[in-house]
């Protein structure tokens, strides 16, 4: 997609940059190694912003600079700082004062036991991939919320204050770790959004090694 994307922008240029088949060849997997666990909709962005700065199709060091700004201009920090921001959360995640509500949600798919207690090679593949998953979605134009202190720890809601308790027994977690994800229970019942995100944290729980079936 990116060269054929750069051939319809750059036309002869492109063709000036890589004049034989072997050099295009060659270039795609370079390109394919450098870009490697950037998404689509990140990608897409970029080439948008590279049309408006550069004359001639972009070296990948070029491509990876907008590429950055791109993640800037959606008030976003790279995987690699996302990653080292959940890393120091050593209090309440809903508490802590984050960049982005993204890495927030990264870091409690990851799981906030994992992240202080496991190594990186464990930890930062799980987190990388939520992360991207959320850069994708926020991209995309979704907006994402941490949940309340309050609205988690109110006791007018002991059913669901005994849900989180009972999950995190039985997952053997944090209670911190279970919370996020039913933040669902907030949104108007019988809806389509609230339906979208009980699949969510059925999926996320799931992964945690959960069974159950969450309330509707």
């Amino acid at each position: 997609m990116l060269f054929a994307r750069f051939k319809a922008i750059y036309t002869h240029k492109f063709a000036s940059a890589y004049s034989t088949t072997e050099e295009v060849k060659l270039a795609k997997r370079e390109w394919a190694i450098a870009l490697k666990g950037f998404q689509e909709p990140l990608l897409a962005y970029a080439v948008e912003r590279t049309k408006e700065r550069f004359a001639w199709p972009p070296t990948i060091s070029e491509f990876l600079s907008v590429i950055h700004t791109a993640y800037q201009a959606y008030g976003l920090p790279d995987p690699r700082r996302a990653y080292a921001e959940a890393c120091q959360c050593r209090s309440d995640p809903r508490q802590f004062h984050w960049s982005h509500p993204a890495v927030f949600f990264a870091g409690a798919d990851t799981g906030w036991y994992r992240l202080s207690t496991e190594d990186e090679r464990v930890t930062w593949p799980l987190f990388e991939k939520s992360y991207i998953s959320l850069v994708d979605r926020v991209i995309n134009g979704e907006k994402l919320k941490i949940p309340s202190v309050v609205m988690i720890e109110d006791k007018k809601s002991p059913v669901l204050d005994a849900l989180i308790a009972s999950i995190a027994s039985d997952l053997n977690v944090p209670e911190t770790d279970v919370a996020p994800h039913l933040y669902y229970l907030y949104k108007t019942p019988r809806t389509k959004i609230r339906a979208q995100y009980r699949a969510r944290a059925q999926e996320a729980l799931k992964k945690l090694g959960y069974s159950g079936t969450l309330p509707q």
